[in-house]
């Protein structure tokens, strides 16, 4: 079994350190980026929340307005929900032909508004985070309900997903290795997925060794945590620093966004030099995966897939094709999706604190998505998969499903 570097880690500063730069400062740099604004309304497009309500103010364009007003202290008593309502899924900065730094001004400008916004957003989102990072309670409730699994309605199956019986961590016997994040909510959820992670990677002889399990740092900082984010996310840059790999990397591509974010999250502290060199190893793990090394299945396991790219993925990470040709390799078609690039709705824990809009842009999604018929959808992100299981009743995968199925010859039942 790969080396367990660590414990979860405590949403506490481990050290006496400063964790995050002045606030003064970070309003400076915030200011300076808006200015990089044209006010063009491109970014509107191509968002989901402006696309979807038609709202100005829902839109980037509109919430930089606001955000500009926050940050010169001219919207005193403004309405914050605006802000609360944005998924943080980075589609205005793929559109955007300035380069604003959108996600950077909204992060800068909610934590100078946390205690401006309503009481019970702040309890709601204090119990989310203490909820979701309960990783022993949480794996206990999702191991009932996987015994249940068997007798569940159809709907409900989709939600609740195998367990690891049977798959065991492969030992460390490659020279080459990387270091394969075990993170707080995943393991829970899909407790299979980083053990066939770490059997694919053997099989094209690289050995993944776990890190963790630990937070990220992304549940309670897009939980406006924005602290405890930090210091969480300063507790695994020093237990992945103590590892011997090549870089690391996660099956949840919301963690690894958020990993080669750090040098933006710890910019102007102590640890501004160590999270760039960090980021620098950090990769989406199907870039450790070269599609010429992997087997056709057979035509009668080739399946008709929709391919969901998480926004982690596509505008936080930049990666795009590069799982699409894994599943290509494969045998698999992929079948056309309509604005791809919108987000699903899921975007981590948005669909706790804002459940009416999240079910209305995942119903938006699968329809998109089963426009051509697809056999099944595909995704590359827990949140995702979880998301958009409930909207439908074609099954949803994690694409690493489909490569260890094809490794170890199994058929995934399109319609299980």
């Amino acid at each position: 079994m790969g080396t367990v570097y660590g414990r979860l880690q405590p949403m506490s500063n481990p050290s006496d350190q400063p964790i995050s730069p002045p606030p003064e400062d970070r309003a400076r740099r915030a200011q300076e980026l808006l200015r990089a604004c044209v006010h063009c309304g491109f970014c509107n497009a191509t968002c989901p929340t402006y696309t979807l309500t038609g709202d100005e103010r829902e839109g980037p364009r509109g919430r930089l307005y606001l955000m500009k007003d926050l940050l010169a202290g001219n919207a005193g008593g403004a309405d914050l929900e605006p802000l609360s309502h944005c998924l943080s899924c980075r589609s205005c900065e793929t559109t955007c032909p300035a380069g604003v730094h959108y996600s950077e001004i909204l992060d800068t400008v909610r934590e100078r508004t946390q205690e401006q916004r309503p009481r019970g957003q702040r309890v709601l989102d204090h119990l989310s985070m203490v909820a979701l990072s309960a990783r022993r309670p949480l794996a206990a409730i999702m191991g009932g309900a996987r015994r249940l699994r068997p007798f569940a309605p159809k709907a409900l199956r989709q939600r609740v997903l195998p367990s690891t019986r049977g798959l065991e961590w492969p030992a460390v016997r490659h020279a080459r290795r990387v270091g394969l994040l075990v993170g707080c909510v995943q393991p829970a959820l899909r407790p299979d997925l980083d053990i066939k992670a770490a059997l694919v990677l053997d099989h094209l002889d690289i050995s993944a060794q776990q890190v963790g399990p630990s937070c990220c740092g992304a549940l309670p900082y897009h939980l406006h945590a924005h602290d405890d984010g930090r210091s969480t996310a300063r507790a695994t840059l020093t237990l992945a620093e103590a590892g011997d790999w090549e870089g690391l990397t996660s099956t949840a591509s919301g963690c690894t966004a958020f990993l080669k974010d750090y040098p933006r999250l710890f910019q102007d502290t102590d640890a501004a030099g160590r999270a760039q060199a960090f980021a620098a190893t950090v990769t989406d793990i199907a870039a450790w995966i070269d599609p010429a090394r992997l087997p056709r299945v057979p035509e009668q396991q080739q399946r008709r897939i929709a391919w969901h790219a998480p926004c982690s993925l596509q505008h936080a990470l930049k990666e795009a094709g590069r799982v699409e040709a894994i599943l290509q390799a494969l045998g698999h078609t992929l079948v056309p999706v309509a604005d791809g690039a919108l987000c699903c709705g899921s975007a981590g824990p948005y669909s706790v604190r804002h459940p009416r809009l999240a079910t209305a842009l995942g119903r938006r999604k699968w329809q998109a998505l089963t426009g051509a018929d697809p056999e099944m959808v595909v995704t590359a992100n827990i949140g995702c998969q979880q998301h958009l299981a409930r909207h439908g009743d074609r099954p949803v995968h994690h694409w690493l499903d489909l490569v260890y199925d094809a490794l170890t010859n199994r058929d995934r039942v399109a319609r299980d």
